[in-house]
Parts: C-alpha cells; sequence; structure tokens
C-alpha cells in the first residue's frame, strides 16, 4: 500500500508510524531552521574523514581574511606616510617597503584565496562521495515494505538533489565563518582608525536590516516553491519511465508530456521568481553601499580639509566599506542557502535512520547447510494491522519434496514465500528450516542458501556471464554453462554477437522477455540452491521454453527443496503436494490426483483454469 508521499520532516525528530519505515511527511514545502546543532554535528562526522582538508581550508580561511583586513591598513600606511610628506617635502621614507608589503599580502591574500576554495570543494566532494555510498548500502538493507510505501522518485529526489544541497552546508559553513571573522576585523579595525566615521558607516544598517527581513520573507517562499516543484518533476518523470510500455501501449505519450510540461514550466517559473527575489538583493545592497561610501566621503572629505582627519584613513574606510558589505551581502544569501542545508540534512539523516523492518539478533548465527525441512507452525500476518493476510497457517513440506501454492490473487501464496525468504517476519507463530527458527539465524547466511525466480525477470546492465552469476562470484564458468544448458539458453548465448561476454542492455531489453526468463533460471540453478522458489515463473515464456524448463526442472529439483506459485495448473500436476489457499488459510492440500478427486475448491480451480486455456487455444 502507498502512502501519499515519502515522509520526511524538517523537525529533526523522527516520527514514525507502527510500520518501522514510513516517516511523517511534509518535508517537501519546509526549509528548517538555519542552525540544527544534530545535522551540523552528524555532518561533521563525514568532515572527519577529511580533517587534514578540512584544517587545511580553515588555515587559508583566517590566511585570506587577515589579509582582508591588512590590505586597507597597508594602503593607510603607505599615504600616511609616503604621499602626504611628499606633498609638502617631495620625499618619501619608505615608499619601496609599502610597495613590497602590499605584494606580499596581496600574493598572500590570492594564493589563500584559492587554496580555501580547492580545499572545500576537496572536503564537499569528499563528503558527498561518502554519504551517497552510504545511502546506497542502507537502501539496500531496507525491508520492501519501505519501498511498497514510498514513491521511487521521491528516494531519487533525496538521493541526488538532498546530498548536493547538503554538500554546501560545509562549504557554507566554512564561508560564513570567513565572512563573520571578517567582519569583526573589519569593524575592529574602523573603529580603531575613526569611531566617528564608524558610525557613520553603519548609519545605513537599519535600512538594510529592514529590507533584507522583507526580502527573505518572499525569498523563502520561492525556494519553497522551488523544492515543491522538483519532487513534482523527479516523481513524475519516474512514474513516466517505469510505465514506458503502458505509456505506448495506450498512446498517452502527449497527454502525460502535457502533465509533465506543467509540472516543469511550474518548476522553471519557480526558479525565475527565486532568480529575481536573488538578483534584487545586489542592487540593493551595491545602493547602500554607495550611500555610505558617500556620505564618508562628503564628511570625511570635509575633517581632512579641516585637517582633523589623515588623508590615509579616509581612502581606507572607502576600502573598509567595499569589505564590509561584502561579508553581509554574502551572509544575506547564505541564509536562506543554510535553510535549505539544514532541511536536507534533516530529510538525509531521516532516511539514514530508518531502520529495516527486519535484523537479525544479536546472538544470531551462521545458517547451517540447509537440508530442506520447511514447517510453517501457526502463523500469523499482516501487511496493514486489522487487515489480515495470513491466518494460523501450519503445513510442514519435507526435504527435496516440490510443493505448489495455488489459488486466487491476493490468497497469500507470496506472502508465505515472503515469511520464508524473511523479507518480512511473521507476527504470530514461527517459520523453521531444519527445526531451526529462521528469526534465530543471520538472514544473509539463510538466503545464500535459497534462489528465487520470479514473474518479472530482473537482469542487470552486464555480461551474460555477470547475470548468471551475479551475487555468486565463486561460481565457475563451466558452472555457468552447464547451468545455461538445462535451462536451454546456452546454444542462444553462444549465439550473441560476443557469447556470454555479451553486454545487456538495461534489464535486458535486448532480450525476449523468455530469454530474459530462462537467464534468470540460469542464475539460480548456477547458485547451486537447497530451497528453490519459483514465483509465476513460466507465466512470461512461451509453450516451448516452458516444456523445456520443466524437463530442465526435474533434473535440477532432485535432492532439493522447490515452492511452485502457478496460475497455470498444467504446469504442477507432477509436484509432490499441492497446497490450496483462499483468504490466507489452507483449505487443502494433496497431489493433483487427490484434490481432482475431492471435488472441491482446487477442482474449481482446474476446470476454470482448463476452460481458459482451451478458450486461448
Amino acid at each position: 500500500m502507498r502512502q501519499g508521499g515519502m515522509g520526511f520532516s524538517v523537525s529533526g525528530a523522527q516520527q514514525r508510524t507502527g510500520g518501522g519505515g514510513s516517516l511523517v511527511s511534509s518535508s517537501e514545502d519546509e526549509l528548517g531552521r538555519v542552525y540544527d546543532g544534530q545535522v551540523v554535528i552528524r555532518l561533521f562526522s563525514y568532515v572527519g574523514l577529511y580533517r587534514g582538508w578540512a584544517l587545511f581550508s580553515l588555515a587559508a580561511v583566517l590566511v585570506y581574511t587577515a589579509a582582508t583586513v591588512c590590505i586597507p591598513v597597508i594602503v593607510k600606511w603607505g599615504i600616511d606616510s609616503n604621499i602626504q610628506p611628499f606633498i609638502g617635502t617631495g620625499k618619501t621614507s619608505n615608499l619601496g617597503l609599502v610597495i613590497v608589503v602590499f605584494a606580499i599580502t596581496s600574493v598572500v591574500h590570492y594564493v589563500s584565496n584559492y587554496l580555501q576554495f580547492v580545499g572545500i570543494s576537496k572536503v564537499g566532494q569528499g563528503i558527498l562521495y561518502s554519504m551517497r555510498t552510504q545511502l546506497f548500502n542502507h537502501l539496500q538493507s531496507l525491508s520492501p515494505s519501505f519501498f511498497a510505501r514510498t514513491e521511487v522518485g521521491r528516494i531519487m529526489s533525496r538521493v541526488q538533489n538532498d546530498i548536493l544541497q547538503l554538500q554546501e552546508t560545509f562549504s557554507l559553513l566554512v564561508l560564513t565563518l570567513a565572512d563573520v571573522l571578517s567582519l569583526v576585523g573589519i569593524i575592529s579595525m574602523m573603529m580603531i582608525m575613526s569611531w566617528k566615521l564608524s558610525l557613520l558607516t553603519f548609519a545605513v544598517l537599519p535600512i538594510l536590516v529592514l529590507l533584507m527581513a522583507f526580502w527573505q520573507k518572499f525569498a523563502k517562499r520561492s525556494f519553497v516553491r522551488i523544492r515543491t516543484a522538483i519532487a513534482m518533476v523527479n516523481g513524475a518523470l519516474q512514474e513516466n519511465l517505469a510505465g514506458v510500455r503502458v505509456v505506448q501501449s495506450f498512446n498517452r505519450q502527449s497527454l502525460n508530456l502535457n502533465r509533465f510540461d506543467g509540472l516543469n514550466r511550474e518548476h522553471l517559473n519557480a526558479n525565475i521568481q527565486a532568480s529575481m527575489y536573488s538578483g534584487g538583493v545586489q542592487p540593493l545592497v551595491e545602493g547602500l553601499t554607495g550611500i555610505s561610501m558617500g556620505f564618508v566621503i562628503l564628511v570625511g572629505g570635509w575633517w581632512v580639509y579641516n585637517g582633523t582627519l589623515e588623508v590615509g584613513v579616509l581612502v581606507a574606510f572607502i576600502l573598509f566599506i567595499q569589505r564590509f558589505f561584502d561579508p553581509i551581502r554574502n551572509l544575506t544569501m547564505q541564509y536562506t542557502q543554510l535553510q535549505r542545508s539544514m532541511a536536507s540534512g534533516v530529510r538525509i539523516f531521516q532516511l539514514l535512520d530508518v531502520k529495516p523492518e527486519i535484523e537479525d539478533k544479536p546472538d544470531a548465527e551462521d545458517m547451517p547447510l540447509i537440508e530442506g525441512d520447511v514447517k510453517f507452525k501457526g502463523v500469523n500476518f499482516h501487511y496493514i494491522e486489522g487487515i489480515p493476510v495470513l491466518e494460523n497457517v501450519d503445513f510442514s513440506v519435507g526435504k527435496g519434496q516440490t510443493i505448489a501454492l495455488v489459488g486466487p490473487t491476493g490468497a497469500g501464496k507470496s506472502t508465505i514465500i515472503n515469511l520464508m525468504s524473511r523479507f518480512y517476519d511473521v507476527i504470530d507463530g514461527t517459520v523453521e528450516i531444519d527445526g531451526i527458527n529462521i528469526k534465530d539465524v543471520k538472514r544473509e547466511s539463510l538466503v545464500t542458501q535459497m534462489s528465487m525466480v520470479l514473474q518479472q525477470p530482473y537482469l542487470i546492465s552486464d555480461t551474460v556471464w555477470e547475470n548468471i552469476r551475479y551475487c555468486h562470484q565463486e561460481v565457475s564458468d563451466e558452472s555457468v554453462i552447464e547451468s545455461a544448458k538445462l535451462v536451454g539458453i546456452h546454444d542462444f548465448i553462444i549465439g550473441l554477437e560476443h557469447g556470454y561476454d555479451t553486454v545487456l542492455d538495461e534489464r535486458g531489453s535486448n532480450l525476449s522477455i523468455g530469454q530474459r526468463q530462462l537467464i534468470s533460471f540460469a542464475r539460480a540453478i548456477a547458485a547451486n540452491p537447497r530451497i528453490l522458489v519459483l514465483d509465476e515463473a513460466t507465466s512470461n515464456v512461451d509453450t516451448y521454453s516452458d516444456i523445456m524448463i520443466q524437463q530442465a526442472l526435474q533434473k535440477v529439483l532432485k535432492d532439493r527443496t522447490a515452492f511452485v506459485i502457478a496460475h497455470r495448473l498444467s504446469t504442477i500436476r507432477n509436484v509432490d503436494k499441492i497446497f490450496v489457499i483462499n483468504h490466507g488459510s489452507i483449505i487443502e492440500s494433496g497431489t493433483h490426483e487427490e484434490l481432482i478427486n475431492a471435488g472441491g475448491f482446487y477442482f474449481q480451480l482446474n476446470k476454470i483454469n482448463a476452460s481458459l486455456q482451451a478458450g486461448s487455444d
């Protein structure tokens, strides 16, 4: 069951439902706080991986800030000790030294500025790499129920957009520190030189604060609009790509394009609006800078004319004014960026904090070599509380037996397989393999001894070798070839341009559905599983391929326990036992002949199935 949103909140607190993997939605339309201590602390745990570059960046920032403050002071020194005396006497005392010091300071200013950006980029990209890797690994560990409740497009938005946004947080924090230090240094030096001119310079600050507060209100709405719009665009894109065949089969391209164009245009308009708001800040600050500078030049010039102020101080103040407003402008722009970064950090860390519903016990041990005896004892299960899926399910399957699970759609057949594979844990009762409760062993050691072939084959964009080996890299080339021969796909593979070295397209789209399924069968067999699950595995293959698979399975299933889910009842006539499931309970069991003779629910299913098959023929 899919919920309306992915469910990430910017509150910083985890708010979970009883499902154990869903978070309360609302984060798409919030920015968050400018500073979130928990996000910063956790972010700096990643910075610790690159502490050398981080310290290097910090040192470069400090040197750059010091050089920024020193340049106007050096200019003042040069004017007051050389230019002004030169006007009166025609002599300079230390102009050469001033030029050398100024040149050295300028070089230090340039180099430290370059180095700080190099260091910040190193750390930022490192954080991006580490977090994306951790997120990928974490998402693989989450339970299927999480993905059933969560739109893939929204997950992609978190992994891509939010991580990119969060990457900027370290840079913003370092640059914010640099701006604050610059302001402190500039204000201190201005007050030392002339507190009167300093107060005159600061006179425009109340106006700037009021205008910025007014601007922030509209800018925040604009950035919220962008975040909401990009989430909608990503969701629509993923949905359309995932169902592209259905879209094309129903000729819905124009309708979908119009819908996507509307969402994309909203994103465009939101970004244009944000750019307009951001662009309005620049002339605002520049205008106030010019006003402040004009006041200083007029008043300071008069004081210089009266001899109450040195020329060097006035020139230094003019330089300081530009440097004074630059950090203010940067801090204003960084305000909203920090809000977005902190909100992204909350969402990313909440995603990382989602716990898999299935976790090994602390004292769990490896599953011994499976013999294949499977028992369900009083199993009850539900996906949604109050809506039972399985009720008091009891059955036993002996080593090496092949059993079939049949019943109408939604009866609980796949749920039984999911519980045995520990995609979910039972609510009540136990699932035992060889007398061992599967909750007491490590899940990895359990599923590595099982293989599953699903109705929809899953192939990766790699060679045929790797698709058959998949997670069992220890499988030899000979075993891969033997597995392919068993299911009758070897000759076809050899006929490919590069044989087993042929790289398959995404999801194996350069193969027919039947060919993909046969490769999936070869993969399952190559893993040498002790328990094999076939979930509607032959429903997409043609009759000839089905016959080949059925013949191959007679060899493959020897000494292995197998569970077969099938709607095509003709494929399960020779299994050892059939369990008929309806409304979450086993209502009949026996061989095909026994159930037919009983004239019950299975008899009716078989009758309907036979008539449908005859009609299709």
